[in-house]
């Protein structure tokens, strides 16, 4: 019996991957809010706190592209839910700072199944191409934020985040 080889993986069969994968989120998402009970705002919101550390209010009035006035309301809303909560800073008594609150959605389902996957893909990588995966995921960051799509990184660079991948 002759075995056909695969076609050879292209960079476009690629893009077209995280293309589907991108449509496929934004579907998990509509379900995700749907399951919670909240608006775009507030589950973008709660995105935001998932992966910023301690976010002011300003910091996600920007990120979300609301007044500030826009982002009292969503975070009276989900405190009043016990979603988050606010707290003066650490060291600056004038500064305020988003946390987790005892409802914070954990996630859940297809979220950990997401996780496990990538922790399993990643454990079957070896430094180098751990290295050359965050790099490009780093310059693909960079190239959106640069077009001015992507969202502002407070955080450090991208080549130095997280050990994990």
């Amino acid at each position: 019996m002759i075995m056909a080889s695969a076609p050879p993986f292209r960079s476009s069969d690629l893009f077209r991957a995280l293309l589907r994968l991108q449509r496929a989120h934004a579907l998990y998402e509509v379900r995700w809010r749907a399951r919670l009970n909240l608006n775009d705002t507030d589950l973008r919101t709660l995105n935001l706190i998932r992966c910023l550390s301690a976010p002011s209010p300003g910091e996600l009035a920007k990120e979300l592209g609301v007044s500030s006035a826009g982002i009292t309301a969503v975070l009276d809303r989900l405190e009043a839910r016990h979603v988050i909560q606010r707290q003066q800073h650490a060291t600056d008594r004038r500064r305020t700072v988003v946390h987790p609150g005892s409802g914070f959605p954990e996630t859940t389902g297809e979220g950990i199944a997401v996780l496990r996957s990538l922790h399993r893909f990643c454990d079957q990588l070896d430094e180098p191409s751990r290295l050359a995966l965050r790099a490009l995921l780093g310059e693909i960051l960079l190239t959106l934020q640069a077009a001015g799509t992507g969202p502002a990184d407070h955080s450090t660079p991208p080549d130095s985040r997280s050990s994990e991948l």
